[in-house]
């Protein structure tokens, strides 16, 4: 039985961490919790009867033993805390972003070799159940030729003083899910900055070519009229066509068909925790941990996703 701690008791946490971790009862204690709102720390620690409670991660760090701690914040507040788990030989889990730049994510990938402990990222995008059946279906025909993803909104008005920009803070997400998907590492990007309606970057769009000749388009743009995620995975006599997490629609050899994420995954419709991916990233971190295997999205391998990151940003405007 592992035995868990938290730093961090905020939205993200509470809606999609806290109860999935929960899940995982045969195999992680909820063990104890840090937060610096009191009143959020007492919600958290009396629905899953933490036994221990603090407002600073060092004291908890000092004074309970855990084997893994789950720190959930803002990309400018992760540093400090996430070091300091690492150093103390405890697997971490973190959000998307690790850090607020690629020089604060080396710095955590660094450390948590020179400690021999995992440092596994919430790309949660990996782990949906329409991403595994479309990157299954392809492998099982042969090599990958395109991957395509796309991240849109509308998140209009941005004044250019945003901390990070959307690119680092959201639209990752689909950077590193099309690296992921292509398999491969890029050699060759060719990317487009762009600003409509807002005085920040809000519209990215990318060609990258990857070292197993695979062809990878990215799409991020949060001037448009609403919320679509969605990805495309080529093959051989193959294509596959997600809305994440919802859906699949597999075109093969001339015949399609459209499956649901949960009938992939062979659950209740209601359980999305389990086939968006979160339940299923929890489950592998827990097993890694356990196992003594890398996971699949630690820093080892998302630091790859990171160089492209800042390949498709290039120089920001006042750098």
């Amino acid at each position: 039985m592992l035995k868990a701690g938290f730093i961090g008791a905020g939205g993200r946490s509470q809606g999609a961490h806290y109860p999935n971790v929960n899940r995982l009862e045969d195999d992680v204690e909820m063990v104890a919790v840090c937060e610096l709102d009191e009143e959020r720390m007492d919600q958290v620690a009396k629905k899953y009867e933490f036994q221990h409670t603090f407002t600073n991660h060092r004291e908890m760090l000092d004074n309970v033993d855990l084997d893994i701690i789950y720190c959930v914040m803002r990309e400018e507040w992760i540093l400090q805390p996430a070091l300091d788990c690492l150093n103390a030989g405890k697997h971490i889990f973190i959000e998307k972003p690790p850090g607020a730049n690629s020089d604060e994510t080396q710095q955590l990938l660094d450390t948590a070799i020179a400690n021999d402990v995992y440092a596994m990222v919430g790309f949660q995008r990996r782990y949906a159940a329409v991403t595994r059946e479309a990157m299954r279906r392809v492998a099982e025909k042969g090599r990958v030729s395109t991957a395509i993803t796309t991240f849109n909104k509308q998140i209009l008005g941005g004044d250019g003083k945003e901390f990070t920009t959307t690119l680092w803070n959201d639209v990752c997400h689909v950077v590193d899910l099309l690296r992921y998907m292509a398999g491969g590492e890029p050699i060759e990007v060719t990317a487009y900055r762009d600003k409509f309606g807002s005085e920040s970057r809000n519209c990215y769009t990318a060609l990258v070519r990857f070292d197993n000749d695979v062809t990878g388009v990215l799409l991020g743009n949060r001037a448009s009229g609403g919320r679509v995620l969605r990805s495309e995975l080529h093959g051989v006599g193959i294509g596959c066509y997600t809305k994440i997490p919802a859906e699949i629609e597999i075109h093969e050899d001339n015949q399609s068909h459209t499956m649901g994420g949960w009938e992939v995954d062979g659950v209740d419709e209601r359980d999305t925790p389990r086939y968006e991916g979160v339940l299923t990233m929890h489950e592998h971190f827990v097993d890694c941990v356990r196992n003594k295997r890398v996971p699949i999205s630690d820093l080892r391998d998302v630091i790859h996703s990171i160089h492209l990151v800042d390949q498709i940003e290039g120089a920001l405007p006042d750098s």
